[in-house]
Formats: C-alpha cells, structure tokens, sequence
C-alpha cells in the first residue's frame, strides 16, 4: 500500500470512527433518533447536573450520557486493546494462530473473577488481573527452556492451560449454580454494566496499546526470525518477554471489566494485514482502529438484538470470517 492509500486508510477510519459512533449512540432499547443524538452531544444544556428529565430530548439526554456513550467508548477501547495486542502476539511468536486466548492469558483472567465471584470476594477485576498475569508467567516457565523460548512450545503450553482453566471455571459454575448468571457475564462477555467508571482504566489499556507503535522497528525484525533478528542487534528474549507481558497486562485489564471477548485479536490483525499489509508501523494502527470498529459494531448488533452477550456474537461472526481468510490465504 502506497503512502497515499494509507493516508487514504486512516482517514476513511477516523470518519467511519465517528459515523459508528453516533450510531451505537442511537441504538438500544430506547432507539433515538441520530438527529436527537448529535443535538444532545452537541448542546449547552446542563444534563449532567439535572435530576429533573422532563422533555423527551431531556430524557434522551441522561440516556446519552449516562449510558449509551460510557458504553460506546469502552467497547471501542476494549476493541482496540484486543486488536493491537492480538497483532503484537502474532508478530512476536510467528504464528497468525497467536492471541491472549491461546496463550491462556484472557482464560486466566476469567477464572480470576470467577473465584472471586464464587467466594465473595470484592475486588472482582484485581482477581481478573492477576489471573491474568500469572497464567502468563506460568505458560512462560513451561515453555522456557535455557535462555531461549519457543514460539511453537509457548503457544502449545498456552492451548494446554487455557483448557485447564477453562474446565476448572466449568467446576465452579457446576459447584455454585446460584451464582451462574454472574459467570455467565464472564464467560460470554458483555458490556451491558459499562459505565463511566470504566473508563479511565480502558482508556489507559488503550494508550498503551497505541505506544505499541513505537516498538513497530523491532516487531518487523523479530517477523524475520530469531537468527535475522538477532543478527541485527535485536535482543529477542528481551522484546519478546517485554512486548508479550506488556499485550497480557492490557489484555488482563480489559478482561477484568468486560469478561472474555474472543476472536477480536484473532480475526483483526489478518484482516487489515490484508489491506495495509505486513509493516507493523501500519498494521498495529489499523488493528487498533479496526479492533475498536468491530467490537463496537458487534455491540451495536448485540444491542439490537435484545442486549444479547457480545462475546456470543464475536464468535458466531468471528468463525466463519476466519474460516473465509484461510480458505482464501491457501
């Protein structure tokens, strides 16, 4: 892709950005108008300070505010964090089959919560978080041998203790049957609690994600191979340890409010590999924008279609679009 046609690229993203924005805004159980929408966003009034909706553009207002644009720019955010690391796992273990669910990374962060739930314990998104991490540090020392790790051997590791978590998340749900709905949230994945409270600890995810851009030089070397990268003064172990613990802690954090969103990282990064191509300088932007784009049109369908879990619809989505990229890459 030219200079030109990225520019072109990014543009048309941003503007499309924006559009689905204001579209997420006008769907929901209470469907508003999307000349009602970029009224209420762009008027004076004083809504956020009044308890007293007495208009139906007052009312769609607190609807607005309250809860349809919290819900709008965290399912973007989670989107995008998904996406970028979705392409960092991918460039860094050489392998398109690479994202935080097959390194068990997403699976540990919702047994986490699911203890946490299950026992009565408080902080539900600190237990997502470590959960987490340390699935990343033990799929990391069984797959680590001397100083050097294998891709191949990381990933198998991570396939093998997604699936333990997975079946000792299903032990919890079969031994506290009171408490399914609250594991239904984590398991499925769902938007439908977002609010503004959310959004400094996604918007944070976000950023970080972003700055992967800055390490774009090393992700297309270390593509090339261990021994080519080596050879250009890249210390493999290190960006790959950095850059994998870096995409796990986003990705924890974006499971801890959200539960497990999967195929977003999967499907994302091959698809606009397609469009910018394989430069990581272009391809972490396009996953982070496209990341955000798909997860907020899967939510807008969710929403459209009685609030059903967006995790569900991901999957439904995902499968066969992935199916369709390989059946066309072989």
């Amino acid at each position: 892709m030219s200079k030109k046609s990225y520019l072109f690229f990014v543009m048309a993203s941003l503007l499309v950005t924006l559009v689905s924005i204001c579209i997420s805004l006008s769907v929901g159980e209470v469907r508003i108008p999307i000349k009602e929408v970029v009224s209420a966003v762009f008027s004076k009034a004083t809504i956020l300070f009044s308890t007293d909706y007495e208009t139906s553009s007052e009312v769609y207002s607190a609807i607005l505010l309250f809860v349809r644009l919290p819900r709008t720019l965290i399912a973007f955010l989670v989107g995008s964090i998904l996406g970028a690391s979705g392409a960092v796992y991918q460039g860094l273990l050489l392998n398109p089959l690479a994202e935080s669910y097959t390194l068990g990374v997403a699976s540990g962060a919702a047994l986490g919560a699911t203890l946490a739930i299950a026992f009565n314990f408080s902080l539900i998104r600190l237990f997502a978080f470590l959960g987490g991490i340390l699935t990343l540090f033990g799929v990391w020392a069984l797959s680590h041998r001397s100083r050097s790790v294998d891709p191949t051997r990381l990933i198998l590791s991570g396939v093998v203790v997604s699936s333990i978590l997975q079946a000792l998340m299903m032990l919890l749900q079969t031994l506290f049957p009171e408490k399914l709905g609250a594991f239904f949230f984590w398991v499925m994945g769902s938007f439908n609690s977002a609010s503004w409270k959310w959004l400094p600890g996604c918007l944070l995810g976000s950023c970080v994600a972003l700055l992967f851009l800055l390490l774009h030089r090393e992700l297309d070397l270390v593509s090339l191979g261990e021994g080519k990268a080596e050879t250009l003064g890249v210390d493999i172990v290190r960006v790959r340890w950095i850059l994998l613990c870096v995409a796990s802690f986003i990705t924890s954090l974006a499971v801890s409010y959200c539960g497990v969103i999967g195929f977003v990282g999967l499907i994302v990064p091959h698809l606009f590999r397609m469009i910018v191509g394989h430069s990581h300088k272009r391809l972490l932007f396009a996953s982070w924008i496209g990341g955000g784009l798909i997860l907020l049109w899967a939510d807008i369908a969710a929403r459209a279609l009685g609030s059903l879990p967006v995790g569900v619809l991901t999957i439904l989505i995902g499968g066969p679009i992935f199916c369709v990229l390989l059946f066309k890459s072989s």
